[in-house]
């Protein structure tokens, strides 16, 4: 009897230790992950502010954010390929922009395909909501990596 119970204790105990592991390793997993994402949407609202204060319009497709990409995205400064950063990141490429600049609050059109909401800088509709009320880039992302204009000679 003092046998069996002992083996019933220990199995229980292991299978409570192979569950506690396997949440802790399911926790880690989300938690890595949060500053890719971050990081991620940070930098496609940079990539669709940019592109907006070059060309005026909101862009079709990735295809429109990729000179930003190469132009702003310095080796120092971003932890994943193009293609990573479309796996990552959904955005609503059919928006007219005068929708943007007539509403009064950030519309839902980036987001991270995760589901979650995660960014260092604001939330990435926020940010590009302010940009076209206000004209003023709210990263300041070239002179957070260095990136300055050429100053007039003379």
């Amino acid at each position: 009897m003092r046998r069996v119970l002992i083996t019933v204790v220990t199995l229980t105990v292991c299978l409570l230790a192979v569950f506690g592991i396997a949440k802790a390793l399911s926790f880690a997993k989300q938690v890595i992950g949060i500053p890719r994402e971050a990081y991620a949407s940070d930098w496609t609202a940079v990539f669709i502010i940019d592109h907006i204060r070059t060309s005026g319009e909101w862009p079709t497709g990735w295809h429109d954010l990729r000179d930003e990409y190469d132009r702003l995205a310095v080796p120092q400064h971003y932890a994943w390929t193009f293609e990573e950063l479309q796996s990552l990141i959904t955005v609503d490429w059919d928006v007219d922009i005068s929708e943007l600049r007539d509403s009064d609050v950030p519309l839902d059109h980036v987001r991270l395909t995760s589901g979650r909401q995660v960014s260092y800088g604001g939330d990435p509709d926020k940010l590009i909501h302010d940009y076209i009320q206000t004209g003023e880039d709210p990263n300041q992302i070239r002179e957070k990596i260095g990136i300055h204009r050429e100053k007039p000679k003379g």
